[in-house]
Parts: structure tokens; C-alpha cells; sequence
């Protein structure tokens, strides 16, 4: 437990520092500043950096949902893979002590044959949910990469046309964007 606890704090603290780390540092204030530099002073929005997000998930289920800040989806991936991993340590268990008392029962038995054959049951269900889990660490990372991706769809969306007043030194410039 107390290695789960330092783990989530560990994830929060990057969390904060991918914040910081993306953050713009502020100009120095002269007296010559133009239109278009005003722009530099007010702070970018945070957003997630897809390949990060990818990382994280690639490290601790759920950890680039976090960070792209898809909070429905971390529980679902972290109980995915905990239980696949759960699953594949029972099976595994099970298949060790079958295997020790297979080796005290004599070959050719019914028992050994039984015990045999619960061993190969136990490993296949093994094998199993290691494949399960690979494909759920699979689809975590690809999902923690999207959502960085689609961070701020619906704010894009939201504005399927704009219209940009762009003052230059010896005119201005008008662009017209439109989003479809």
C-alpha cells in the first residue's frame, strides 16, 4: 500500500511539473513594445504534450489520462490492468504449487496425469491474462496519446469561424479562419 501512495504522489508531482514546465516565461518590460508583442504577456493555456501522455501510461496505468486530464478514464484502465495482472499472478501461483505436487506423485498415475493437466490449465489461464493485459497496456497508452490529442477539441470546435485584425509595421493584416 504505502508503495501505491508513493507511486500516485510521484504521478501528481509530474503532473504539476509538465505544467510549469510549459508555461512561457514573461518578457521583460521595455518601453518599445508593438500590438503584436502585447500578445506574449498574457500566459498560454495548458496542453498536454500527446507524447508525454503516452509515456505516463507506458509507466503507471492511467498516468497520461491524468495528465491530459481524462479523469473517467483512468479507473477503467487501472482496474483493467490491476486485474489482468491480479489473474495472471493467481494463475501463476497455482500453476507453481500444481507443478511441486505433480513432482511427488508418480508418472503415469491418474493423479499425475490429473495434476498434469490442471498445471497446463493453469498456465494457459496464465498466459491468458498476460496477453490481456498487453493489449489493455496497449490501448491505455493509445488512449492516454488521443485524448492529449483531442485536449482542446471542443473549444476549437466551438468556433468554426474567426476573423483576425493582424496590425503589421506598414499596414494590416485580415485573416479569415474557418473550421469545418
Amino acid at each position: 500500500m504505502r508503495h501505491f501512495l508513493v507511486t500516485i504522489l510521484v504521478l501528481i508531482s509530474l503532473c504539476f511539473c509538465a505544467q510549469e514546465l510549459q508555461k512561457p516565461d514573461e518578457p521583460e518590460y521595455d518601453e518599445q513594445v508593438s500590438i503584436q508583442d502585447s500578445t506574449d504577456f498574457y500566459p498560454k493555456r495548458f496542453v498536454p504534450n500527446p507524447t508525454v501522455a503516452a509515456l505516463l501510461s507506458a509507466a503507471i496505468p492511467g498516468a497520461g489520462q491524468v495528465y491530459s486530464r481524462a479523469w473517467w478514464h483512468v479507473p477503467i484502465f487501472v482496474a483493467s490492468e490491476g486485474y489482468c495482472l491480479w489473474r495472471a499472478y493467481d494463475a501463476s501461483t497455482l500453476a507453481d504449487s500444481l507443478w511441486d505436487i505433480r513432482e511427488s506423485l508418480e508418472p503415469g498415475s491418474s493423479e499425475y496425469s490429473q495434476a498434469q493437466t490442471d498445471f497446463e490449465n493453469a498456465t494457459d489461464d496464465r498466459n491468458t491474462y498476460l496477453w490481456i493485459f498487453a493489449g489493455a497496456k496497449f490501448l491505455d497508452i493509445v488512449d492516454a496519446y488521443i485524448c492529449a490529442h483531442l485536449f482542446d477539441f471542443d473549444d476549437r470546435i466551438d468556433e468554426p469561424l474567426s476573423v483576425n485584425i493582424i496590425p503589421l509595421p506598414d499596414g494590416v493584416k485580415l485573416t479569415l479562419d474557418i473550421r469545418f
